[in-house]
């Protein structure tokens, strides 16, 4: 195969997630010119965990309802989406978690301040569904309780924030919560 060098690159672990981006967008370039190898690559991406991760802070209440919360079926099916896709910037957002990334599960509390969480899990794989939708396989993690810690940042349900940030900003609450 033509790209074994750029597969055995990411499949080493050893790629920090802009390095990761930079291949994804070459990669893609060559299979829109026809280039079919260039999926396996593409595969290989999809699956692998970078050298930097991140920490999403997911909310799972469309309309900030919490009658129509998503979490639960989420953890029952062993998945996380987001299929709002009309917010380009938060599909951008949700696009960058990789395998390895934890997922936190987010209800906003206190408008600008807390926010509730109810759940946590590492990312396996990322997958597609029938439609190319892209969405994560999850291990979700069995406990069940739920704790009130500040809120960190933008109110968006789709909110990414660095391992660094989280450290910075979260009590060690957060940390007990996580069983770390």
């Amino acid at each position: 195969m033509k790209y074994s060098k750029a597969m055995e690159r990411v499949r080493s672990g050893e790629m920090s997630r802009s390095d990761l981006v930079r291949l994804k967008r070459n990669a893609e370039q060559k299979l829109a010119t026809g280039d079919t190898e260039a999926q396996q690559v593409l595969d290989a991406i999809n699956n692998a965990t970078p050298t930097d991760s991140y920490v999403l802070f997911m909310g799972f209440c469309p309309g900030a309802d919490f009658s129509e919360r998503l979490d639960t079926e989420w953890k029952e099916q062993g998945i996380c989406r987001f299929d709002y896709l009309e917010s380009e910037h938060q599909v951008v957002r949700f696009n960058s978690i990789c395998q390895g990334d934890l997922v936190v599960l987010k209800k906003r509390e206190t408008f600008g301040r807390t926010m509730k969480l109810y759940g946590h899990g590492r990312v396996k794989a990322v997958a597609y569904d029938e439609d190319q939708i892209r969405y994560l396989k999850m291990d979700w993690s069995d406990q069940d309780q739920v704790i009130e810690v500040p809120l960190m940042g933008c109110n968006s349900t789709v909110d990414v924030k660095s391992i660094e940030m989280v450290e910075d900003e979260m009590p060690q609450e957060f940390y007990a919560w996580l069983e770390v």
